[in-house]
């Protein structure tokens, strides 16, 4: 088959979640719609990155309604008609398969790349480069191709893919493609640094390329709920799909991530490595690891300059417009909002995810 980019599609999953990234990421505002890093946020940035690989006309969004008209504002040149709307959250299997679905009935030849909104990439072209390499492996095989990162350290907040044998007709400008050898759950310490230390691992950065085809004939065999809602959007006209899928979300679907419903059971898995610095968004540590510090270490970012910090170490202060003084913290994180201050040790910031879980129980929704 030759190559057509004309049939290049994206999809930006932009859900909710951030939880441990409280209290700046709210359910009305969550991390990937939040300034985080300059003056747009990563929405912004993951639609700008991909532009010049895939035109606007082919990329699309699929987020909860709550995020519409947020979106809307922030992606003013993006078709209202590409913003698809989960009613609910239901994880990354429904959102893909839906988005899937949906643009297959545009073009029943689309190669989709499934790309999370929340992440930080800085090498673009670099990236670009390994997305039209995954993109091309998908078109030209049967198989569904996942992009893991070449890892930097023993992270344990993160899945693994195993590397296979290479496979060398995939492979362009330098950029390898192997056989999936398998998923490898969130590990302990010893076990990641073991991953590390053989140089066969990536980490799972959950973006997924696939012809429609190859999605249609892998959810038959391997996750045959899945299947069965690409068939329910595929039978129906256009104009009826968005009812249906709000049918399908408000039935009793299963809440499942595209790695446990699919990736992980199929046998025909590729694997890209992405080198192209990259961060999954995923705590306050990571946000203080990959910003500009100050001679003592420090990230600050600050409203109108409104921090006085006096001896402080390898912290992260930001501020939301009021004065806030630090005086000889260290390895701390103090984020100021309007109606909530968060101070926490930094080696500790995956914690956050549990104080959302305790406002939860208390069911104080004006926190969350």
């Amino acid at each position: 088959m030759s190559l057509n980019s004309e049939n290049f599609y994206a999809v930006i999953l932009a859900g909710g979640g951030g939880t441990r990234l409280w209290p700046k990421s709210r359910r009305k505002h969550p991390k990937h719609l939040l300034s985080l890093f300059g003056d747009q946020t990563l929405l912004r940035k993951s639609f700008e990155r991909i532009l010049p690989l895939i035109p606007v006309e082919r990329v699309f969004i699929i987020t909860l309604k709550d995020y519409q008209e947020e979106i809307k504002r922030q992606l003013p040149e993006l078709p209202e008609s590409q913003i698809l709307i989960e009613p609910k959250s239901r994880n990354t299997a429904l959102a893909m398969v839906s988005a899937a679905a949906m643009i297959r009935s545009k073009n029943s030849q689309a190669v989709i790349i499934n790309l999370p909104a929340d992440h930080i990439i800085k090498n673009d072209d670099q990236f670009r480069q390994t997305l039209k390499v995954t993109l091309e492996a998908a078109l030209t095989s049967s198989s569904i191709v996942a992009i893991g990162i070449k890892p930097t350290f023993a992270h344990t907040g993160l899945g693994y893919i195993k590397t296979g044998e290479p496979q060398g007709q995939f492979q362009k400008g330098g950029i390898e493609v192997f056989l999936g050898g398998g998923f490898k759950e969130k590990p302990d310490l010893p076990t990641a640094q073991s991953f590390i230390d053989s140089g066969d691992y990536l980490w799972n950065a959950g973006m997924y390329a696939w012809s429609v085809n190859t999605l249609t004939e892998s959810t038959k065999k391997y996750a045959p709920n899945l299947y069965q809602i690409l068939e329910n959007l595929n039978q129906v006209d256009i104009s009826e799909q968005r009812n249906v899928l709000t049918q399908i979300y408000e039935s009793d679907t299963e809440n499942l991530s595209i790695d446990y419903a699919l990736s992980e059971k199929v046998e025909n898995l590729l694997v890209v490595p992405g080198d192209f610095n990259w961060s999954d968004v995923g705590d306050w540590k990571v946000i203080y690891d990959v910003m500009e510090k100050n001679e003592d270490g420090n990230v600050l970012i600050t409203q109108n300059d409104n921090h006085i910090g006096i001896e402080d170490q390898n912290c992260l202060v930001e501020t939301n417009g009021r004065l806030v003084v630090t005086i000889g913290l260290k390895d701390l994180v103090v984020v100021d909002t309007e109606d909530a201050i968060l101070i926490c040790d930094k080696n500790r910031t995956q914690d956050v995810k549990k104080v959302v879980e305790k406002l939860k129980l208390r069911k104080a929704d004006q926190y969350l």
